[in-house]
């Protein structure tokens, strides 16, 4: 129990108040310290198991596209990277396998998927499908303490957009919409639109190199946090709509588009999620 101005106050109830808005925050690492601070006072987030950490890693790196499509994921190279052995590394590989947002190859061992037309068409369906319905919901779940949060990771999103790299820019608007739909706490919806990224994230970073991409869809993610701030599901799902169908994300890319790999290291985004600070629903698949 704590005290304040005589009262007690059951410590519980205070991790309820400050930990929803601060997990949002969290995501934009830019306001980490501050509210690292405010978390202090709150429930601990039990750290996960060397398997689990490895894994959610590794759907972290396919999600905001830190491997391009068709890039293998050698096993000796990853133990490395991530500081691990190569077992739980491999029972990572085998997970994201089977969820399909990797592909097994006698020749080239592990891949991550090249998207064809077919592909890309049913991610598009399921997207609008899923992520439509899920925004229109989230008009009228947040509070005025959650929207706030919501335009400071924007804000992030804006930077990003001007000055940072494909990944970084991807890693922003995955943490916005993480906080826009709860993705934080396990839940149905978490594992579908996790499932859904794990696969389309490389290709969405690929296509985020280009600048006015990123403006649009920047304008688009806007749109979808006004529309929730004004508790507006209607406007909302409009919004989602119109970020999804932007500029031909679901277009294959042309020969003369095969971009330079990014560096197959976590950043900072990949490194807070295996400390257990953003947790996914992907852990489900």
């Amino acid at each position: 129990m704590i005290r304040r101005d005589g009262d007690e106050v059951n410590a519980s109830a205070e991790s309820a108040r400050y930990g929803r808005t601060a997990r949002l925050l969290l995501a934009s690492g830019q306001h980490q310290p501050a509210v690292r601070q405010t978390m202090a006072q709150g429930a601990r987030i039990p750290a996960p198991s060397l398997a689990e950490g490895t894994f959610t890693r590794l759907r972290h790196m396919l999600i905001v596209g830190e491997v391009r499509p068709g890039q293998q994921m050698t096993l000796g190279v990853l133990a490395r990277l991530l500081g691990t052995s190569p077992t739980p590394v491999r029972d990572a590989l085998s997970r994201l396998a089977a969820a399909d947002a990797l592909q097994q190859s006698r020749e080239f061992g592990v891949i991550v998927p090249t998207l064809g037309a077919a592909e890309l068409e049913e991610l598009h369906r399921l997207r609008i499908a899923v992520e439509g319905l899920a925004f229109a919901n989230a008009a009228e779940m947040h509070r005025k303490a959650d929207w706030r949060a919501f335009k400071l990771l924007h804000t992030d999103v804006c930077r990003a957009a001007e000055t940072a790299r494909a990944v970084q820019f991807a890693s922003a608007v995955w943490a916005l919409r993480v906080a826009l739909l709860g993705l934080s706490e396990p839940s149905v919806l978490s594992m579908f639109v996790d499932r859904i990224w794990c696969r389309f994230g490389p290709t969405f970073t690929q296509k985020a190199e280009d600048h006015d991409t990123r403006r649009e869809m920047t304008m688009r993610l806007g749109d979808i946090v006004e529309a929730i701030g004004q508790r507006d599901p209607s406007g909302a799902e409009r919004a989602v709509i119109a970020e999804i169908d932007g500029r031909g994300l679901y277009r294959n890319l042309e020969a003369n588009q095969d971009l330079p790999a990014p560096p197959l290291v976590p950043n900072a985004a990949s490194a807070s999620v295996a400390a257990g600070i953003i947790q996914s629903g992907a852990h489900h698949v």
